[in-house]
C-alpha cells in the first residue's frame, strides 16, 4: 500500500492547514482532525487549534470538513461523501445571543457580526439589559433553545453518507 499523496498548495484547504498542527485540547496529532469526548471525528476543529492559522485566527468556528468522516481518521485523497442537505435536522444548527447593557447601545455590529458568521437573525436572540440583572430572559431562551438542538441532534456516527 503506498502512502497517502499531499495536496499541492493549490488544493490545499484550512482543514488542512489547521492539521498541520497537533491539537492541544484533544491531543489529535498533526494530519488528523480533532476528537470529540467519544474519540470519534469532532464536527468542529478546537479554537485553540485552528487559531494557530494565521488568516484563521477571527474565525468564529472552524467546521471539520465532510470528507474527514465521523469516527474515522482522516487521509489525504478520500473523496468527500455527498453533502448533507441543509434542511434535514442532522445539519449544523446555529443559534446567536448580542446583548448591550443600556437602552442607548445599540446591537446592530453584534447582530452583523452574527449574520456574516452564518447565523440566521430569526436565530438571533437579543436584549438590551445589564450585566448586574441575574435573569436575562433572552440569554435563557437562547440556551433553552441550544440544549433542545443538541438533544435532538443525531449522534456522530449517524451522520455517515
Amino acid at each position: 500500500m503506498t502512502a497517502p499523496q499531499q495536496p499541492s498548495l493549490a488544493e490545499q484547504s484550512d482543514a488542512d492547514d489547521v492539521e498541520q498542527h497537533a491539537c492541544p485540547k484533544c491531543d489529535a496529532q498533526p494530519r488528523s482532525p480533532c476528537r470529540s469526548r467519544g474519540g470519534a471525528v469532532a464536527s468542529a476543529y478546537h479554537t485553540r487549534r485552528f487559531t494557530m492559522v494565521p488568516r484563521l485566527k477571527k474565525a468564529l468556528r472552524m467546521p471539520t470538513p465532510a470528507d474527514r468522516g465521523p469516527g474515522r481518521p482522516w487521509r489525504p485523497g478520500t473523496p468527500p461523501p455527498a453533502p448533507i442537505d441543509p434542511d434535514l435536522p442532522s445539519a449544523d444548527i446555529r443559534i446567536g445571543y448580542a446583548r448591550c447593557s443600556t437602552l442607548g447601545q445599540e446591537l446592530d455590529s453584534q447582530l452583523d457580526a452574527l449574520t456574516k458568521h452564518g447565523i440566521p437573525r430569526d436565530k438571533i436572540f437579543s436584549e438590551k439589559i445589564s450585566t448586574r440583572v441575574r435573569v436575562r430572559p433572552n440569554f435563557e431562551e437562547a440556551l433553552r433553545t441550544a440544549r433542545e438542538v443538541k438533544a435532538h441532534a443525531p449522534l456522530p456516527h449517524d451522520r455517515r453518507g
